[in-house]
């Protein structure tokens, strides 16, 4: 039990919006519904049970220390689940996150799996790496994807809706190629996530969506963010998309599968994987929010790290100019490779690797500069680190 009031929701319900998109809200005591909504040909696949509020509302829950009591039938298991060790990951990763109990109106055992087959499709390079292995002809069809999904829960910073609706219709044609449903799925999840960071929660953020898609979905495949070899607890306060392989079984119920896909390649396989195929030009890794950009922005730290990767293939001018522009990256490039030399992160030090390993000529000012840069990381670090000691 904790001291702060317990956040208490109503049974789903289902509504309509403005623009008669069927949408299942489940009202919050003291605040905003929380709602997720698809198009009317997709209403469905949309849920009957609250699974999905349950996974959605536990790491606010446990971030202001407040109870957590579901209205309406919450999977037996997923409740279990959600007590016990889904609590221990996200307290290892949020360590200032409280413990909490969750409770349901009714806990009911899963019903029958839906025969669909869910993965997002963001056009990054390693949703394309998933739709490339589970969307293949030879795939056995139970495991075969069925819908593609772009989701609204946060990720598409200060451009917001609009930005997630220009990336979807850019998308579109994909979709229609492969005969696939591309289902738009909106919510406002990420209002009740005030102060947390979405890489920080992205894990929880997902896997809400394809619960609240339990109606017509039976698994899901969410792209890993690297190998298995680089799999680990992300550090404290960190990515918790970098546990996906051990989180998202812990919010699996029997009706609903969700993995964690592609660890059996590195990031580097992955991008280099996209120089000849079909849908090349559809490659989106910018993090730039502008809704009207036709092109990625070719600087920021995703931009860079795919155009040097496909730079070392061998295939960058197959990407240029109607994927990215040659002027900002190499601009850039000389810093970008001080940063890359200077970095802890395993996909970094993998594509220096990489590059070593092509004769990749980084030049004597970046390696300087990447010097530098890690004797400042490491200074920063011993002073957080006696600072922690000296707090105990």
């Amino acid at each position: 039990m904790t001291d702060a009031p317990d956040l208490v929701t109503a049974r789903p319900r289902r509504t309509r919006d403005d623009e008669g998109n069927p949408r299942v809200v489940a009202d919050v005591e003291g605040g905003a519904p929380l709602w997720f909504s698809v198009p009317a040909a997709h209403e469905a696949l949309l849920t009957d049970r609250a699974d999905h509020v349950a996974v959605a509302l536990l790491l606010p829950a446990m971030r202001y220390g407040r109870d957590l009591h579901i209205g309406g039938v919450v999977t037996d298991s997923l409740l279990h689940r959600l007590n016990h060790d889904a609590q221990s990951l996200v307290h290892d990763v949020h360590p200032q996150y409280r413990r909490i109990t969750v409770t349901a109106e009714e806990a009911a055992p899963a019903g029958v799996a839906p025969a669909g087959v869910a993965t997002g499709f963001s056009g990054g390079v390693d949703s394309f790496a998933t739709l490339t292995e589970y969307a293949a002809s030879d795939v056995p069809t139970s495991l075969r994807v069925t819908h593609l999904l772009n989701n609204n829960v946060g990720a598409h910073g200060d451009g917001g809706r609009d930005l997630w609706r220009a990336r979807f219709d850019g998308l579109s044609p994909v979709a229609r190629d492969l005969g696939l449903p591309f289902v738009r799925v909106d919510s406002n999840i990420d209002e009740h996530y005030p102060l947390m960071g979405f890489m920080q929660t992205v894990t929880f953020r997902n896997a809400a969506v394809i619960h609240a898609l339990g109606g017509g979905i039976g698994r899901s495949y969410h792209a890993s963010e690297g190998t298995f070899r680089h799999l680990r607890m992300p550090p404290p306060h960190g990515d918790i998309g970098l546990a996906g392989a051990m989180t998202f079984p812990l919010l699996s119920t029997p009706a609903l599968t969700l993995e964690s896909t592609s660890s059996g390649m590195s990031r580097i396989e992955r991008t280099v994987a996209l120089i000849g195929g079909p849908y090349a030009r559809y490659l989106d890794v910018c993090v730039d929010a502008d809704p009207n950009r036709t092109t990625n922005c070719s600087h920021c730290w995703k931009c860079m790290r795919t155009m040097l990767t496909l730079e070392i293939a061998g295939g960058l001018d197959e990407f240029i100019p109607t994927v990215f522009v040659r002027e900002p990256y190499e601009r850039r490039r000389s810093q970008y490779y001080a940063e890359l030399m200077a970095s802890i992160e395993p996909n970094d030090i993998e594509l220096v690797e990489y590059g070593d390993r092509h004769g990749w000529r980084w030049g004597a000012v970046p390696r300087g500069r990447a010097t530098a840069l890690r004797a400042r990381h490491w200074a920063r670090e011993s002073t957080r680190s006696m600072r922690r000691r000296l707090r105990r």
